[in-house]
């Protein structure tokens, strides 16, 4: 749980400080001592308001890690008591699910929730992959795959995945109404391995979610072939089992606070 501690930056950990009536230095300590204390800190009340006060920017006050790590950590709280979630069904579109339980799983693990606030982060400030192809270019960068250095490879497999999950779970509205047309969706599958006949199937428009189901299956493969190349982080391979449960944690907490909130940085894709 120390990887939430790393990513905070000191002017995180004063605004923390500052909202638990507590130093910087005496806070960090502690929490080097005890790290499973960020969860409890960051799921408190007064974190939640003061971060997300009106009166404040947030870009002016805290990193993007800590913004997203405690709009996660309130969703956790959200389904913790929720009977039901307001499920995607098409653009505009949401229908009460009662599968809850999935959810609630994904988010009491910490490398997870950590995982999706980093994830986040990344696209609020994006960097340039290591291939000639925008932060936000899928097909792109996958068509550099098998030209790619075996170190570039990993990257640019995390950051598909990164971005199949940051497109359905944050703009699902605009992934919907913009499915991968069935010739990108064959030359994407190739990438992972799936046949077309596997790619033209998941874009078969009787399909009610459609135009999510190919983006789902190739960020979950893409995850599943980024933590292979890649050992160093467990997470990705455990995120690229529960890729719809992921997706679905950032569809609660898009619809229930990111698009009521003015963050100050570029969340568009």
């Amino acid at each position: 749980m120390t990887s939430y501690l790393d990513d905070l930056t000191e002017r995180d950990l004063g605004t923390l400080a500052a909202i638990v009536g507590t130093n910087p230095g005496d806070l960090t300590a502690e929490l080097r001592r005890r790290p499973w204390q960020i969860r409890d800190l960051l799921a408190r009340p007064e974190v939640f308001e003061k971060i997300l006060d009106r009166h404040a920017h947030p870009a002016d006050v805290v990193s993007p890690f800590l913004l997203f790590s405690v709009l996660i950590h309130k969703t956790a709280e959200d389904l913790r008591e929720a009977t039901y979630v307001d499920e995607w069904i098409g653009p505009g579109s949401r229908m009460p699910i009662f599968d809850v339980a999935p959810l609630l799983e994904f988010v009491e693990d910490p490398g997870r929730t950590s995982f999706l606030a980093a994830l986040l982060s990344s696209f609020a400030l994006p960097e340039s992959p290591p291939v000639p192809a925008g932060p936000f270019d899928l097909l792109g960068m996958a068509l550099w795959l098998e030209e790619a250095l075996p170190n570039d490879r990993a990257i640019l497999l995390r950051r598909l995945g990164d971005l199949s999950l940051f497109l359905t779970g944050v703009f699902p509205d605009h992934t919907g109404t913009n499915p991968l047309r069935p010739v990108e969706a064959v030359q994407l599958g190739r990438t992972v391995g799936k046949t077309s006949d596997e790619m033209l199937a998941l874009c078969d428009r009787s399909v009610m979610s459609y135009g999510l189901e190919a983006m789902e299956s190739l960020g979950s493969d893409w995850y599943s072939a980024a933590a292979l190349d890649d050992g160093s982080l467990p997470v990705i391979g455990d995120v690229a089992a529960r890729f719809r449960s992921a997706r679905r944690v950032l569809n609660h907490l898009t619809d229930r606070y990111l698009y009521r909130l003015e963050t100050g940085w570029n969340l568009a894709a």
